[in-house]
C-alpha cells in the first residue's frame, strides 16, 4: 500500500487519530498487545479469546485467574483433565461454561495433538492457520482471527461488535457482515499485525472508554 494511498485513506486516518488521542493498545491491554510474548502470553490469550465469547472481558478475568489458581492455564493441563466438570466450574464465571469447557478442551486437544503447542502453531501459513482454527467445534471466525491476531501476532483483522458500531456511527462503509468488512480494514490498513491490534483495541478503548477497556496482566 503505498504512502500516498494512506494519506487519503479514512480509515488509516482514524487509526492515526485514535493512536494520538489515547497512545499504544498496550498501555492498556498489556498482554494481549505486547510487542514480544511468552508461550505462556499466547496460551491465555487463546484461552481468553474462547472464554469472552458472548461475555465481558472482566467475566473471562475472572475464569482465567480461577484457572491460574488450580493449576490449569495451559493447553496441555487442559487436555490432561479426564473430567470436564472440573473445568466448567472453574470457568463458571464467563457463562456458558458447559459449552465453552467443550471448546477449551477440543482447541487445547487439537494444538497439543497437531502441534505440540502454540509456538509451533505460529509457523503455520495464515491461511491455512485459520482454516484448521475455523474446523474446530465452536471457534467462528471473530474468535478464530482473534487468537490469531493476539496470541500468534499474525496479520489478520478482528471485526467485532465494535468495529461495527464505529462503522456505522462514522459511515466508512455500507457493507457490515464479517468477511466483506474484514476485508474492508485489511485493504485500508498496512499489512502488520502490530497496526491491526492497536486498532482493533484501541477501537474498543474509545467505544467503552478506557477504565473500562483496561485488560489487567494474569502472571
Amino acid at each position: 500500500m503505498s504512502n500516498k494511498h494512506l494519506k487519503v485513506n479514512k480509515v488509516y486516518q482514524l487509526y492515526l487519530e485514535l493512536l494520538k488521542e489515547y497512545g499504544p493498545a498496550e498501555k492498556f491491554w498489556p498482554q494481549w498487545c505486547a510487542k514480544e510474548k511468552t508461550l505462556k502470553d499466547r496460551e491465555l490469550i487463546a484461552l481468553g479469546a474462547i472464554l469472552t465469547q458472548r461475555t465481558s472481558w472482566h467475566n473471562a478475568h475472572l475464569a482465567l485467574v480461577n484457572l491460574k489458581k488450580a493449576g490449569l492455564l495451559s493447553l496441555e493441563k487442559i487436555v490432561q483433565l479426564s473430567d470436564l466438570k472440573k473445568l466448567a466450574a472453574l470457568i463458571k464465571p464467563a457463562g456458558f461454561f458447559q459449552t465453552k469447557a467443550c471448546r477449551l478442551f477440543d482447541f487445547s486437544s487439537f494444538i497439543c495433538q497437531n502441534y505440540k503447542d502454540l509456538k509451533n502453531f505460529t509457523g503455520e501459513e495464515l491461511k491455512i492457520a485459520r482454516q484448521k482454527l475455523l474446523t474446530i467445534s465452536g471457534i467462528g471466525p471473530e474468535t478464530a482471527d482473534t487468537i490469531l491476531l493476539y496470541a500468534l501476532d499474525k496479520p489478520t483483522f478482528v471485526v467485532d461488535e465494535y468495529a461495527k458500531r464505529m462503522v456505522r456511527e462514522r459511515g466508512l462503509f455500507k457493507y457490515l457482515n464479517y468477511d466483506r468488512l474484514k476485508e474492508f480494514f485489511e485493504k485500508s490498513l498496512p499489512k502488520d499485525a502490530k497496526v491491526y491490534q492497536d486498532f482493533h483495541a484501541l477501537i474498543i478503548i474509545s467505544q467503552k472508554g478506557k477504565e473500562k477497556s483496561m485488560m489487567e496482566r494474569i502472571d
